[in-house]
């Protein structure tokens, strides 16, 4: 009885803007979250309230200038999520955090994006089977302050350009650290990075391809 007092006065105080109940209320909302099997999709912010989302197909704000999906929530598999929840605290420490640009992507979305770029450099072929971002168990990131805010770098998402391969020697040192940091960060955690691609990691745990699930649209 205690605790459900607890829990209601502080999503309480939180309705009400109060910062300081914020921690109070993101521990229980992690708590009360479900554990499922690690193959289970699940909504990345349930699990870790403080990441950042700007989905980057879901406007058209990417390389092809399309909404490519209809939803604007991340997604991945259970498994994935818990290890990229031990990316988000370790750089938390350091006063940085995550911001996902794309996670789980439907087959459909991926044929599309095939169309507009069939270079299987940059763009998984879909006719070669289930990709990995529609397995859902691969993310597109990058750096933030744990505010928001910008952190440098190598380049924006979908660079199509050999600055944003993972060779780091042609950019400015300050990004370069930080993508390096991000590379340590991710790989501690069980994800390995796509290697002309920063921002691209995958879960070293391969899931099987799952085409029928589907996120909610957007409200």
């Amino acid at each position: 009885m205690f605790r459900a007092l607890v829990i209601t006065i502080a999503a309480a105080l939180s309705l009400h803007g109060s910062e300081l109940f914020k921690p109070i209320v993101q521990e229980f909302e992690i708590k009360q979250a479900p554990v499922v099997a690690n193959e289970e999709f699940v909504r990345v912010r349930d699990y870790i309230p403080d990441i950042a989302v700007d989905l980057k197909y879901a406007t058209a704000d990417n390389f092809t200038g399309q909404v490519i999906y209809d939803f604007n929530d991340a997604y991945l598999r259970y498994g994935t999520v818990m290890k990229l929840k031990g990316a988000q605290d370790e750089l938390a420490a350091k006063g940085l955090g995550l911001k996902i640009w794309d996670a789980f992507r439907p087959v459909e979305a991926q044929r599309r994006l095939w169309e507009v770029c069939p270079n299987p450099t940059y763009v998984a072929n879909p006719n070669n089977g289930i990709t990995s971002h529609s397995r859902g168990d691969t993310v597109d990131i990058t750096l933030v302050a744990l505010d928001g805010s910008y952190v440098r770098m190598p380049t924006e998402f979908d660079d199509f350009s050999t600055a944003a391969d993972r060779d780091f020697s042609d950019i400015v040192q300050e990004a370069a650290d930080n993508a390096r940091l991000l590379e340590d960060v991710m790989t501690r955690h069980g994800f390995t990075g796509y290697r002309g691609e920063w921002w691209d990691f995958s879960d070293t745990t391969m899931y099987g391809g799952d085409v029928t699930f589907i996120p909610p649209k957007t409200q």
